[in-house]
């Protein structure tokens, strides 16, 4: 049962789109919406020239105040009008572990796809990944053209067998059993996956749920093989397993789960 769903909030207009998809799946399990905003100390893009940088400093730093007055202001707004049990969360900090902290006592976790904390060219990894892989708790991410609220009718589960994948799906059971969706289990090209993949639908059977085993029809990367799959057909989310790497190794060579983050055109459940 989700019973607290966190979302993080921002004052743009992604932010607000992801704050209305939070609040209708929070109010469709009568859960309590967290909102939460932080203020991460300031990160000055290295192009600046050194004569410009306390000003630059002083200037972002009332950006991001302004940032966090806003977004309150649009939790504030957003809430108004529902009847649903809510709070309101303003940290400082590092954006990442201030929200794992917040996420071990949450159910749901529910962020942006192109969140990230500092600038890119110092903190290449997105703060969903960042943020699944700390917190423990399942991380439902937001394409940023979301344009629609929350729907699941329609679920793709990017299967392989691993313990990541199987995390994923028993996180996303209290969702499917509430919403009764179509599931689709694609077989990824990794060992045992698709011999598994037809027990995986009769398990979810089991739960009542109408699921088929099917193959990823694009060959490649796990990651092109599930947004291959998305972009063929209309989903309405995705549920896969986060793996963990040296960050030298996603640098240098990316990664599946950065490639779905990254392109996914629809919501994506993932667990680690």
């Amino acid at each position: 049962m989700i019973r607290d769903v966190l979302v993080h909030t921002d004052s743009t207009e992604g932010g607000r789109r992801r704050l209305q998809y939070a609040l209708q799946l929070a109010s469709l399990f009568d859960a309590r919406l967290t909102g939460v905003h932080v203020l991460a100390p300031v990160d000055v893009p290295p192009y600046y020239k050194p004569h410009a940088l306390d000003a630059a400093v002083r200037s972002l730093a009332v950006a991001g105040r302004e940032d966090a007055e806003a977004s309150e202001a649009l939790f504030r707004d957003c809430i108004a009008s529902s009847p649903a049990s809510h709070r309101w969360r303003s940290l400082e900090g590092h954006m990442a572990q201030r929200i794992c902290e917040q996420a071990r006592c949450a159910d749901l976790v529910i962020l942006g796809q192109y969140e990230g904390e500092g600038s890119a060219e110092r903190r290449p990894l997105y703060l969903a990944e960042e943020v699944v892989l700390g917190a423990g708790r399942p991380v439902l991410v937001t394409p940023q053209a979301l344009d629609s609220g929350f729907r699941c009718d329609q679920v793709l589960i990017g299967w392989d067998a691993s313990r990541e994948a199987t995390r994923a799906v028993h996180d996303a059971l209290p969702l499917f059993e509430r919403t009764k969706p179509h599931i689709d289990v694609l077989s990824l090209p990794e060992p045992e996956g698709a011999g598994m993949a037809a027990q995986l639908a009769d398990h979810l059977g089991q739960h009542g749920l109408s699921a088929c085993a099917t193959t990823a029809a694009v060959h490649g990367s796990d990651g092109e093989a599930l947004v291959g799959a998305l972009d063929a057909r209309a989903f309405d989310l995705l549920v896969i397993g986060a793996y963990g790497h040296p960050v030298w190794r996603e640098l240098l060579f990316g990664g599946s789960t950065q490639s779905v983050l990254a392109h996914a055109p629809t919501p994506v459940l993932i667990s680690h």
